[in-house]
């Protein structure tokens, strides 16, 4: 009786094989800013490493769920890694998965994306190594001089599906899906797929350089009207919305790395798409996503203003400590955003780092966000308008400038140019 109940569910699962495989449904999971390799400047290397093993996990919870299904397409949409140079255990880590998705007879695509691309076209992308084992197809992000956008044409039982990509560098300037040409090819497919790792006008919080000065405007999404999707990346939270003639969908960070959409949970896409539409799409939750919390304190909760008494007993420090203490815990990313206005004499009182370190011995994470903090100048020596605001970035953006104006060689002018962006870059990532 047992053996033929199982010959009957073993029939009954090649019928449903075979019929989706026969249908013009094609099925995908989506998946981007797995940021494989990660590393928060000053973390402790216990943390660090619990940090990249849950990456790994939350990327091999989107493969093996894509094996479960027997989708027929696996799409990373960049930044897979979060350094063009990946260390030899992530490197396998993903050779392993990747083997174990052709096995399944899944297809897999990759873009390139911010983090993960060279900026110099001599060092190759840590992907393209996949693709020449046949592992997945790599698609570079950016666009040579004059070249245009190329589609790769597949047949996916029956169904032609055409997939393309493009997205932002590190050094981009400018709306990268601007005045490009579409070879015509694209026209021949049933289901046109873009993939994007780019800012997308009106997604950003602006949190950085990139999202600002690189942003994918409405106006060009429209002028793509050949493009019946936009499977995106970049954006750390999910999204699905109308832009134009394309559906919009935005896979999202497999794990939190920062603190730019605390509101949303990590993890990828499940899709089956069709000719004429998106049949499903839905969301599929990391199952050790870390939790994120935010602790907003103003200047006026650590100097009493009733006695503008700057030595009260209890430093402004403690207070912050005792009031980060109920938020604790093993799997919370903490942030502290400092709000309001201070003395000079008070901001150095402020000891930040004994925060910081205190913090991340009982939480997973945490960061100082002090951008909305005023340091007030002390009047008797400073000319500066009261209430200006003190602030490293301007300061450092100002002599940078100074310095690129004064270079004479074109090739100092450049490297002062990309100094500069690291470094900015880098401020951005200490403040998430």
């Amino acid at each position: 009786m047992a053996e033929k109940s199982t010959q009957q569910q073993k029939k009954t699962h090649e019928s449903n094989v075979l019929e989706k495989k026969q249908s013009d449904i094609v099925t995908l999971v989506l998946t981007a800013d797995n940021h494989l390799g990660y590393s928060a400047f000053g973390q402790q290397p216990r943390r660090r490493e619990e940090r990249q093993l849950r990456l790994r996990q939350a990327f091999q919870q989107a493969t093996d769920f894509a094996i479960v299904q027997g989708v027929d397409l696996f799409i990373q949409a960049g930044d897979l890694f979060d350094t063009p140079s990946p260390d030899e255990q992530d490197r396998s880590f993903v050779a392993e998965r990747l083997a174990q998705l052709k096995q399944a007879g899944i297809r897999t695509f990759a873009l390139g994306g911010t983090h993960d691309t060279p900026l110099t076209g001599s060092t190759p992308a840590p992907q393209s190594s996949f693709a020449r084992l046949g592992a997945l197809h790599y698609i570079p992000p950016a666009l040579k001089a004059g070249e245009r956008l190329e589609s790769e044409l597949i047949d996916v039982h029956g169904v032609r599906v055409g997939i393309a990509g493009i997205g932002a560098l590190a050094d981009q300037s400018g709306d990268p899906l601007a005045n490009i040409y579409v070879r015509p090819d694209i026209e021949a497919a049933d289901i046109p797929i873009l993939l994007l790792h780019a800012p997308v006008e009106g997604l950003g919080v602006n949190s950085s350089l990139l999202d600002v000065r690189a942003s994918v405007s409405r106006e060009s999404i429209a002028n793509l009207s050949m493009f019946k999707y936009i499977l995106a990346g970049y954006h750390h939270g999910h999204t699905r919305m109308r832009m134009a003639h394309s559906e919009l969908v935005v896979a999202g960070a497999t794990q939190h790395v920062d603190f730019t959409s605390p509101e949303q949970t990590p993890g990828f896409v499940f899709m089956g798409i069709a000719a004429d539409g998106i049949r499903w799409c839905n969301h599929i939750p990391s199952l050790e996503a870390l939790q994120f919390k935010r602790l907003v304190l103003h200047t006026n909760e650590l100097w009493l203003e009733q006695n503008g008494d700057e030595n009260q007993a209890v430093s402004p420090t403690t207070l912050i400590l005792e009031r980060l203490r109920p938020l604790y815990g093993d799997d919370t990313m903490l942030q502290v955003r400092l709000e309001g206005q201070l003395s000079r004499h008070q901001f150095h009182d402020l000891d930040l780092n004994q925060i910081r370190r205190t913090g991340e011995e009982h939480c997973f994470a945490l960061a100082i966000d002090d951008s909305s903090l005023t340091v007030l100048p002390e009047q008797e020596t400073s000319p500066v308008e009261e209430g200006a605001r003190f602030s490293l970035r301007t300061e450092l953006v100002t002599l940078a400038d100074e310095w690129i104006a004064a270079a004479s060689a074109e090739q100092e002018k450049k490297a002062l140019q990309y100094t500069k962006h690291e470094l900015l870059q880098a401020m951005d990532e200490v403040k998430r």
